[in-house]
């Protein structure tokens, strides 16, 4: 399974690969002791969802899409200052997961990659959940 699906529209041309990856090696680099139960099942089993589109109502309807059949998926939303994605469209969304919302910049692309990372990296080792934490609007 995948630890990572992405919803685009593919308008940012943002390379998930790469994050895809990330993911992979967060999870590998994951001290043991932090991987635990949760209520969705085991960390190796969890699934994150990245919804990356440009207009904030396709956004929302893509994570309530995923949200329908999965409804605790984390969601990493990407915004951007053309998009005016904004916390108010993250509180259209059901479910009862948790959400964060990312900004990416076309200028600086690699920035993502870097947030992501420090972001992943810098929550695994403060907690002893795997999982980090993410902005939660409910």
């Amino acid at each position: 399974m995948e630890p990572i699906t992405v919803l685009s529209d593919g308008k940012r041309r943002i390379a998930y690969e790469n994050i895809i990856q990330l993911f992979r090696n967060w999870i590998a680099d994951a001290p043991s002791g932090s991987v635990i139960q949760t209520h969705r099942g085991s960390w190796e089993n969890s699934r994150y969802c990245i919804v990356d589109y440009q207009i904030a109502e396709e956004a929302v309807s893509a994570a309530n899409a995923i949200r329908a059949f999965m409804p605790q998926i984390p969601l990493l939303v990407i915004t951007d200052f053309k998009s005016l994605i904004r916390k108010r469209h993250l509180q259209l969304i059901t479910g009862t997961g948790e959400m964060k919302m990312i900004l990416w910049n076309e200028q600086e692309p690699d920035q993502l990659i870097k947030d992501m990372e420090q972001w992943l990296y810098s929550s695994v080792y403060e907690s002893q959940i795997a999982i980090p934490p993410i902005l939660s609007m409910r």
